[in-house]
């Protein structure tokens, strides 16, 4: 099933070294900043009996973080195969293994592989795909309470760093590329599902947005 489902080369730049790295990095340093941030704003509404479904959550942080902290099952959804052994083993490691489920699939092309949950996170996703703002949506239909997303600010120097990132992938052959999509685009995406911005918060390169249910 190697990159069955990555339409747009990401399984040319997400392999199993960068998702081994991945999974020693939290290991070692546990969640970055801009993943904390998320599971905050994932958690103000409560996670007794709550679900969690991470998109594209390669290893898991953000999932098994929100499991730790109660809520009562989670699902990582990957395009790329190459995290799901590594995801596995850090559930385990953190004995929340028999509440968490990871499969392979594309949500945006594969309508019948969408369930919903409580909590839907996106975490540096939608900048990964050219459907980008199609991803939002789709999450944002999946919600039954709470989507949180982080995504790159809309600034003329992320912008430059990005491209310079397309450049590299360009000279290696790769089809992979990233984006910057419009943060209106991506609010109007969540809000057209029936769900309200309620928080947002930006960094220097990330911002994070919360959605309630209206």
């Amino acid at each position: 099933m190697s990159g069955c489902c990555a339409r747009h080369g990401q399984d040319e730049f997400f392999k199993d070294r960068f998702a081994k790295r991945t999974a020693k990095r939290f290991r070692r340093k546990g969640l970055d900043a801009v993943s904390r941030s998320l599971v905050t704003r994932a958690g103000e509404g409560g996670l007794e009996g709550a679900t969690v479904l991470e998109i594209g959550g390669g290893v898991g942080q953000v999932m098994l973080a929100l499991l730790e902290a109660g809520a009562s099952r989670g699902e990582v959804v990957e395009l790329v195969p190459s995290y799901e052994k590594h995801a596995r083993q850090l559930a385990e490691e953190l004995g929340v293994g028999d509440r968490a489920s990871f499969r392979t699939a594309d949500l945006v092309a594969d309508p019948a592989a969408r369930e919903p949950a409580d909590v839907v996170v996106l975490n540096r996703v939608v900048c990964c795909t050219p459907d980008g703002v199609e991803l939002a949506g789709v999450a944002a239909s999946l919600a039954r309470r709470t989507l949180v997303l982080s995504f790159p600010r809309d600034a003329r120097l992320v912008r430059a760093a990005f491209a310079g990132v397309n450049a590299a992938q360009w000279l290696r052959r790769r089809r992979f590329r990233v984006f910057v999509h419009s943060p209106k685009a991506l609010r109007v995406a969540a809000e057209a599902h029936g769900l309200r911005l309620v928080t947002e918060r930006s960094g220097p390169v990330w911002q994070v947005a919360a959605f309630e249910r209206a």
